[in-house]
């Protein structure tokens, strides 16, 4: 590192040229013969290149400044692997694992001289000591191998050899340090070296002073220069009859405070090819992660939403939520769907983005046709990246943005536990092996929706976790009357809201019916059109002895912007044991005293408000009518008004 002064820079850089001149002194004890041998024996493994891109960038990528070479290779550097016998070959396991799910090609390995070999059978594999045995269908010439060596002694001179940085095999020498039992219980000692491993050299031999093999290479340390082989005896010793995936991970709720460790002891019949082995291992893990789920969703039955006492509060409250939120336990382990501002990123005619962490909404702009917009995958996100989602490419020491990603290359519906439709997309950013993996609801607006960016190897996982977010996404549904007349007729809308029985006529009046209320509201009240918004405060509430998602509350204005509303709230009595501001509440709406005793009052921002509790008293579900106007308003004024809008009022439920 470069110091404040240029005694201690010049002193630096003369360290890194006395070890660099050591290592290759030392590199070169190895003969020249033993030295081409082995780079003979050494290869790249390497994947295809997608030939196909749909991506588009704000501007011509800027590929001259990559290195020449990167630039024009079909293929990517994935790791290294070498050969130990006819036809056998060893890498990592993890390297092979990069072609799981992968929009890239399969491995496979590249000579010296720029030669491809496809891989034919896997003929080892453990997941656990992360080394795997495979041969080709077709072998190098030359036929160069390496043999085994015995167990190295402390401080005895050891290579590591691969392909560091992906720019050809080089052999960088230290010496072997130590044995460390691996994490899990200690079944067998990882190798520990000084030889500089890099990037690209995974799946590489680590040699002794003879250039025999004692380890393969698999990872650097991340605090010092002790870096991590598997002992070759693993790898000769392990049985070709079967792939050993045995692994212990971690496994969470994402709305609360839960994990669980889930162990994977599962064997695959070999010789495979890969295909088949990526298939068995796609299996693998998602048979673990739905254990990990349900393990954990039945040893919190009782306390995982909507079940248990600390759900009681949400499920009594029916909260505005114009953005959605995500119900999750609190510290105290109370359900609460309280959430920070989200950012706004403004389209052209009247759209915009709303986006916090991975939740997303959209209004569509206006000459976008609600219609259009659920169709046409590549138009939604194309608008979610002219800002909301920011994705760029880096090139070099440049980063383009990108200005598309095409249209989804998956698409699918799904049924949450409450009867939301949601769509299921994934978009494939192909240039980092990753997709955008999201479901989203279709609203009056547009869109609700919950984004993830995953690797390839991640996307059914995240699809899996989304399907049980879904569950737990709490919004109200918003639109102005014209965005809801053509939303209730484009068949996208949940059970419901279709059962609701909304009749909108724009410059007249606004009705909605349901087995819980009667709500009209005309112009006698608002001035009416098709800019005024109708908002549905849908909650999650208990009913015939189930908890439901269900119209929780109303609210109508003249315009987004105005002060002048409507309000219909639903209360519900609460138990002994919820807080007292719940009871202090509930105690006030069933008297029918302040703030609901039908006297007007200023709320502080420019606008007076009146309220009133709907008969019966005394009922279990009580709702709470309200009008907002804009300025200061005498109380006849404001009582007239609540008279209208009681007697266009009736609730049904008792």
């Amino acid at each position: 590192m470069i110091g404040r002064d240029g005694k201690r820079a010049a002193l630096g850089w003369g360290l890194v040229f006395v070890w660099l001149m050591l290592g290759r002194a030392h590199a070169e004890s190895l003969s020249s013969s033993l030295q081409q041998r082995v780079r003979a024996a050494t290869f790249e493994v390497v994947q295809l290149k997608p030939a196909v891109d749909t991506v588009t960038y704000e501007k011509e990528l800027p590929l001259e400044l990559i290195p020449y070479q990167q630039r024009i290779d079909k293929y990517r550097s994935i790791g290294t692997a070498f050969a130990i016998g006819a036809n056998r070959f060893v890498t990592a396991a993890h390297v092979i694992a990069a072609g799981e799910g992968s929009q890239f090609g399969l491995p496979a390995l590249r000579t010296a001289d720029g030669e491809v070999f496809a891989i034919d059978k896997i003929i080892k594999y453990s997941l656990a000591e992360d080394f795997v045995v495979f041969s080709l269908q077709k072998t190098p010439p030359g036929n160069a191998t390496l043999t085994a060596g015995g167990h190295p002694q402390l401080n005895e001179t050891v290579y590591a050899v691969g392909n560091a940085l992906g720019e050809g095999i080089v052999i960088r020498d230290g010496v072997f340090t130590s044995e460390t039992p691996e994490e899990d219980q200690g079944r067998w000692q990882w190798l520990r070296f000084t030889a500089a491993a890099s990037p690209g050299n995974s799946g590489g031999p680590l040699l002794d002073h003879s250039g025999k093999v004692i380890g393969v290479v698999l990872r650097k340390s991340a605090t010092e220069n002790l870096n991590f082989a598997v002992p070759f005896n693993l790898v000769a010793g392990a049985p070709e009859t079967e792939a050993q995936v045995d692994g212990r991970e971690p496994y969470r709720l994402p709305v609360m405070d839960a994990s669980e460790i889930v162990e994977t002891h599962e064997r695959i019949p070999l010789p495979a090819s890969l295909t088949d082995l990526y298939a068995a291992l796609g299996r693998i893990k998602e048979a673990a992660f739905q254990r990990g789920q349900t393990k954990l969703r039945e040893e919190f039955a009782g306390r995982l939403f909507p079940h248990g006492p600390t759900s009681a509060e949400l499920l009594v409250t029916s909260s505005r939520a114009p953005f959605p939120r995500l119900i999750h336990e609190t510290s105290d382990r109370v359900w609460s769907v309280a959430a920070d501002q989200p950012h706004v990123v403004q389209l052209d005619q009247n759209g915009f983005v709303q986006f916090l962490n991975n939740l997303f909404q959209m209004r569509a702009p206006d000459n976008v046709e609600l219609a259009t917009l659920y169709g046409d995958s590549k138009l939604q996100m194309d608008l979610l990246l002219k800002g909301a989602v920011s994705l760029h490419r880096a090139v070099g020491s440049d980063s383009v943005k990108v200005t598309s990603l095409g249209a989804a290359i998956e698409q699918a519906s799904f049924t949450d536990d409450y009867g939301r439709t949601w769509q299921s997309k994934v978009w494939a950013i192909p240039y980092q092996d990753a997709y955008l993996v999201s479901i989203n609801l279709p609203t009056p607006q547009g869109y609700v929706s919950v984004l993830t960016e995953a690797p390839s190897s991640a996307k059914v996982r995240v699809q899996q976790q989304q399907k049980f977010l879904a569950n737990f996404v709490y919004f109200s549904v918003t639109g102005s009357l014209a965005r809801w007349r053509e939303y209730l007729a484009t068949g996208s809308v949940p059970p419901a809201i279709a059962a609701l029985n909304i009749e909108i006529d724009p410059d007249r009046q606004v009705r909605l019916h349901s087995k819980r209320m009667e709500f009209a509201a005309t112009g006698d009240l608002l001035k009416l059109d098709k800019t005024g918004v109708l908002l549905l405060e849908m909650s999650f509430f208990a009913d015939a002895g189930g908890v439901v998602w269900d119209l929780g509350g109303i609210a109508l204005g003249e315009n987004p912007r105005g002060g002048n509303w409507l309000e219909v709230h639903r209360e519900v009595k609460p138990e002994s044991s919820l807080p007292d501001s719940f009871q202090s509440n509930w105690s006030k709406l069933s008297a029918g005293e302040f703030p609901y005793n039908a006297n007007a009052f200023s709320t502080g921002k420019g606008g007076t408000r009146i309220n009133i509790a709907a008969p019966p008293l005394g009922a279990p579900v009580r709702y709470e009518l309200s009008v907002f106007a804009e300025g200061e308003q005498n109380q006849a004024v404001m009582r007239q008004k609540l008279a209208h809008l009681e007697h266009n009022f009736k609730a049904l439920e008792r």
